[in-house]
Formats: structure tokens, C-alpha cells, sequence
């Protein structure tokens, strides 16, 4: 069996986006493969039109930008909310600190 650049495994899977048949190999599961071939075919119902006919490329191109756009905006939302994890993480340590120490004052006051 095949694995992936992190070591998981690979099984081999056939997709159908459209009228095309695809055999990939993939670490995806089922529901995660199907949610993007979902995706995938949404966005080339959206693209298609009329032009699509004569000049298939267009729609394609069109349909990369706009998928590498929301690709692009997931990785600065995903950078901008991982921030804010790491600076709520010490905010949390600074707030756990300052309650240990006010649990050992009155821990001290009520054990002279």
C-alpha cells in the first residue's frame, strides 16, 4: 500500500465529475472525497455556459481563479484565527497564573 508525504495511507478510488470518470488514490475518506467532487461540480455547473461550447478553456480558467481565491482567502483566515488562538493561550496562562496565585494567598491566609 502507497502513503502520502505525512505516511498515511493510500487507497485507490474512482470519482465522476460530470461525464468524466477519474481513478485516483487518495487518504480521503468517502464523505470527504464526495464533499469535494460535490464542490468541484458546482462550481463547473457554474461556469458553464453557453461560451463553454466553443471555447472550454475559458470556464476552466475562470473556475481555477476562482477556486485559488477562496483557497488564498482560507489560508489568511486560517493564519489571522490560528493568532488568535496563540494569543488567547497566554492570555489564558497570564489569567491561570494570576488565579494560582491568589489561591496560594488564601491558601496562606487560612493556613498561617
Amino acid at each position: 500500500m502507497t502513503t502520502d508525504s505525512q505516511g498515511a495511507p493510500l487507497h485507490v478510488t474512482h470519482i465522476e465529475i460530470g461525464k468524466d470518470r477519474f481513478q485516483i488514490q487518495t487518504d480521503l475518506t468517502d464523505a470527504e472525497l464526495s464533499a469535494i467532487v460535490d464542490y468541484v461540480t458546482n462550481k463547473m455547473q457554474a461556469f458553464a455556459g453557453a461560451d463553454s461550447c466553443t471555447n472550454f478553456r475559458k470556464p476552466l480558467l475562470l473556475m481555477a481563479l476562482e477556486i485559488t481565491s477562496e483557497l488564498f482567502d482560507m489560508r489568511q483566515r486560517h493564519a489571522k484565527y490560528k493568532n488568535l488562538y496563540i494569543e488567547s493561550q497566554k492570555i489564558a496562562g497570564v489569567l491561570a497564573s494570576m488565579l494560582d496565585d491568589k489561591l496560594a494567598e488564601f491558601n496562606n491566609m487560612t493556613n498561617p
